[in-house]
């Protein structure tokens, strides 16, 4: 089982220190150790294919990791920590849209800003939403500063469909599926033979900036 590695350092009081490899940037905020995801030292893929890319959920196990990992075929659970020992390192971090997500979500796109993430490359921020309708205005405020030190976004909608299907009837999608069928057709389908197309959508741009930053990673 995967274990934390030593956090390469603690700025928690030093911003603008360098840290083995790692420069601070002089006036960020760095979130406190315990608000921090760990860093993995031993890999967490124990079989092939690999995960092209990771989901690192924000707070907790209802952050909607298990749902899109079923979801998203080339996709991992990265555990709550930062996968620093696989050979594909991309993560993108995954927070429901409750204050509780969106403070854990900023905390842990602060550690990737401060580079203690052990080599992992961050894509982006996935947000989930945790009720039907409209955010409240101040959660809406809060999210947009969150998104705003994230590399890139994807807002989900929310899907009452997938509250009646069981972890194994959830639809999975590969980046090798033909299209899914058009419109009416598709509203019609089953629920469990194809995946929502906004999911499709966004797993689908998830894998190619995965496949880009794969290129870039070393071995």
């Amino acid at each position: 089982m995967a274990s934390p590695l030593s956090r390469e350092g603690d700025p928690d009081n030093d911003p603008g220190s360098v840290t083995g490899r790692v420069v601070v940037p002089a006036g960020l905020r760095i979130p406190p150790t315990e608000s921090r995801a760990p860093v993995w030292d031993t890999a967490i893929a124990t079989t092939t294919p690999r995960p092209a890319f990771w989901l690192l959920g924000a707070h907790d196990t209802a952050a909607g990791v298990a749902t899109l990992t079923r979801t998203w075929a080339p996709a991992g659970d990265s555990r709550m920590g930062w996968p620093a020992a696989d050979r594909y390192r991309s993560v993108v971090i995954v927070a429901r849209t409750h204050r509780e997500g969106l403070q854990s979500a900023h905390d842990l796109l602060l550690q990737s800003i401060a580079g203690l993430t052990g080599g992992c490359a961050l894509l982006g921020l996935v947000s989930v939403p945790d009720a039907p309708g409209k955010l409240p205005a101040t959660l809406r405020r809060q999210l947009d500063v969150v998104e705003s030190a994230a590399p890139r976004v994807w807002r989900l909608p929310y899907l009452p469909h997938y509250r009646t299907l069981t972890y194994k009837q959830m639809p999975v999608w590969s980046p090798n599926d033909p299209a899914p069928p058009p419109g009416s057709k598709l509203r019609r389908a089953d629920p469990t033979e194809y995946p929502d197309p906004k999911l499709v959508e966004v797993g689908a741009e998830i894998f190619d900036a995965a496949r880009l930053a794969a290129t870039r990673q070393a071995p």
